[in-house]
């Protein structure tokens, strides 16, 4: 004889007075609480964790020790202490970030002044909210699986409020909730598109890369050590070769003898008295480059950043939405980017070809007195290549790759009043910036126009044919002004071959601070075959769920619909050859799909609005119930009413039971009682609500031998 172990008892939801709370829903609550602070944690300040224990402490407390409700002040000074701190974390409330703060402080402060029924759904409604606002930090795979967990236990929480026994049939009902809204989601998100937010609210002040608008010798090198991601690119067609991924992201015409900095157009406007549409225009097509020769096209999925720059390979042709294209060869979005993006562009892969608006002039200022040792040394060359410019910056050229010079990711920092000189003279070893700035400085010291341009060299290509391009790709070279168009100079080429080709973790100069800011970066283990194939593999996988769920657009599903149409014109074309007669046999064919079509969904909709009809009839739903009851081994006896049929086997009903005596009472109120036909009609959609209850939650019973309810 087996002894069955003792059956533990479901823990309520609330309190015998059927109010109050119990234990169990108070930690339920908490838990959800945690989960939903873990999807922000890593974008909110750590304090935050502090807050929720201490108000579940404060409420285990008050539970065991019979203390008193949290007052109005004590809640007050809660609040106001939350403003406090996330106005001194963040400096303002104004931010998406002290706005996300906010919220999230609310939300786990409100379990202070939750006690009933009301209350706990609030919360779980708060948390719902607050989950789908973690996506605006981040949107990748991690974050959507997290959030479904959050949303799995906070909709558990919902249905155990709502009558359920324990956590066993709450998690049962939570899942099929869960299964029966997928097709809809999905085929929401497929079929429908995105509209646009109905507000505006303050974006996050973040930056993808750290590289900036203004650059002096040394500054890239920094970049080095981060393997942040900037972006990432794919192309339709001829993909660039290594000495080709030139990505353009700043234009730097301005010099002060220290840094070289970006001119934005509203100062050349002013500086130059020129109108500013001069040097910038918004559409979708270059109004600056008329001359096309080869073109790249690619896809870009872009990283979040408050900076509205956009890359291009080269100089930008045409884009799939309005950008704004400045007349230096480089391109700006119309608003900053709030979340990863898809940005389709063609660029021409190699420096503008047309002259900039600013004028030479501009492209050869310098400041008086600034490097005169360099000033002699072009003056020098100068004379030594008899005044003709290409073989000037040939010899230029040439210099750099003469020893002592060498290429560095650790280069001495230069703090002197002329840091050409410092660098051409006396270190002699650098980075990117210090070669492109001293070659960009010589050639305006010969008379020849030149500028800096700061981006990106290279990226890492995946095997199924996408890029990426991380901080420590971050590169600067030079542009100078010869016969009619713009030509680029590299001097790395010069000096470091290897970087052109293989990208910065090829330098051995320097080595030790590649990724010296990301120790735990997968990065550094690439020489390990298989922890490279995983990273590879997940970064793949992350690609495609960026891509085609994150940046799924009117696009995207215009071209799956173009997909499924083709697909059926297809099958349509097949059968159409399969059948004899062709034409004829087809089209009769065809009606008679569609009418057989038409009368299942006219019988379809007739049955429904029968079905709706009579569910307004509380004789109908109860008996249609009884019967139900019947094929489940608890059918009525003889003579014996509805109501009292209910009412007798809701003892045995288990978490039934309730909803049987409610069915019971319902019945009778509308047999008997006069009723208006307001409250009527709310009954009977209450009966209706009961009866899908009872068919939801009555337990499965075991048949006998006889087929009989056991």
């Amino acid at each position: 004889m087996s002894i069955r172990p003792p059956v533990r008892p479901a823990v309520p939801a609330v309190l015998a007075d059927g109010r109050g709370l119990s234990g169990g829903m108070l930690r339920q609550l908490f838990i959800g609480q945690c989960l939903v602070l873990a999807l922000h944690l890593a974008w909110m300040p750590a304090w935050l964790v502090a807050l929720a224990l201490a108000v579940a402490g404060y409420r285990l407390v008050q539970l065991r020790r019979g203390l008193p409700r949290a007052g109005i002040l004590l809640r007050l000074a809660a609040v106001g202490g939350l403003v406090l701190a996330l106005w001194l974390q963040f400096g303002t409330l104004g931010s998406m970030d002290g706005l996300v703060g906010l919220l999230l402080g609310v939300y786990l402060l409100k379990l202070l002044e939750t006690h009933d029924r009301r209350d706990a759904r609030v919360v779980v409604v708060i948390g719902l909210v607050t989950t789908a606002v973690a996506f605006l930090h981040d949107q990748g795979i991690p974050m959507a699986a997290g959030a479904l967990l959050a949303v799995a236990w906070l909709l558990q929480s919902l249905v155990w409020l709502s009558g359920a026994t324990g956590l066993r049939q709450a998690w049962r009902e939570t899942a099929w909730l869960l299964v029966l809204s997928a097709p809809l989601m999905a085929l929401l998100f497929v079929a429908f598109p995105r509209l646009g937010p109905l507000w505006s609210m303050p974006q996050m002040d973040r930056a993808a890369t750290g590289l900036s608008d203004e650059i002096s010798p040394g500054d890239i090198a920094e970049l080095s050590r981060s393997d942040t991601r900037a972006f990432r690119a794919r192309f339709e067609g001829r993909e660039p070769l290594p000495d080709e991924r030139y990505w353009r992201v700043y234009t730097l015409s301005h010099f002060d003898g220290i840094r070289w900095s970006r001119a934005t157009p509203d100062q050349l406007a002013v500086a130059l008295q020129r109108p500013v549409d001069a040097f910038v225009r918004e559409a979708a097509r270059s109004p600056w480059q008329l001359q096309e020769g080869e073109r790249f096209s690619a896809e870009l999925l872009l990283e979040p950043d408050s900076r509205p720059w956009r890359p291009s390979l080269g100089t930008p042709l045409e884009s799939d939405s309005r950008q704004r294209f400045l007349a230096e060869g480089t391109l700006e979005g119309l608003t900053p980017l709030s979340s990863r993006s898809l940005l389709r562009l063609a660029s021409s892969g190699a420096p503008p070809l047309y002259p900039d608006p600013a004028g030479s002039r501009w492209h050869r200022l310098l400041p008086d007195g600034a490097n005169p040792r360099t000033r002699a040394l072009a003056g020098r060359l100068w004379r030594e290549s008899d005044g003709d410019p290409d073989a000037y910056l040939a010899a230029m050229m040439a210099r750099f790759g003469e020893a002592p010079y060498r290429y560095t990711l650790s280069p001495p920092r230069l703090v002197g009043e002329h840091r050409v000189d410092d660098f051409l003279f006396d270190s002699q070893a650098g980075y990117c910036t210090h070669y492109a700035s001293a070659a960009a400085v010589m050639a305006r010291m010969a008379g020849i126009p030149a500028r800096v341009v700061a981006g990106f060299l290279g990226g890492e290509r995946h095997p199924d044919g996408h890029f990426t391009v991380r901080d420590y790709d971050a590169h600067a070279w030079v542009e100078v002004w010869r016969d009619a168009a713009w030509r680029r100079l590299d001097p790395t080429a010069v000096i470091a071959p290897e970087r052109i080709e293989q990208g910065a973790q090829a330098v051995d100069d320097g080595a030790e601070a590649f990724l010296a800011d990301a120790r735990f970066s997968p990065l550094r283990m690439r020489e390990v075959g298989w922890v490279n194939r995983l990273r590879l593999e997940w970064e793949r996988l992350e690609y495609r769920w960026q891509r085609g769920v994150v940046g799924y657009q009117r696009e995207s599903r215009r071209s799956l619909m173009a997909r499924l149409a083709g697909w059926w014109r297809e099958a349509w074309a097949r059968l159409d050859a399969l059948l004899p007669g062709r034409g004829g046999v087809t089209t009769a064919l065809g009606l008679v799909v569609v009418l057989v079509v038409a009368a299942g969904l006219a019988l379809l909709v007739q049955r429904g609005w029968h079905r709706h009809r009579r569910r307004r009839d509380e004789r109908w739903l109860v008996g249609q119930l009884q019967a139900w009851l019947a094929r489940h081994g608890l059918a009525a006896h003889a003579g014996e009413s509805p109501a009292a049929h209910l009412r007798r086997i809701a003892p045995r009903a288990g978490p039934a039971g309730r909803a049987l005596e409610e069915c019971a009472r319902d019945l009778e109120r509308l047999a008997y009682a006069p009723l208006e036909e307001a409250e009527r009609r709310q009954r009977q959609r209450r009966l209706a609500q009961r009866v899908a209850e009872v068919r939801r939650r009555l337990p499965r019973r075991r048949r006998g031998p006889g087929g009989a309810g056991a």
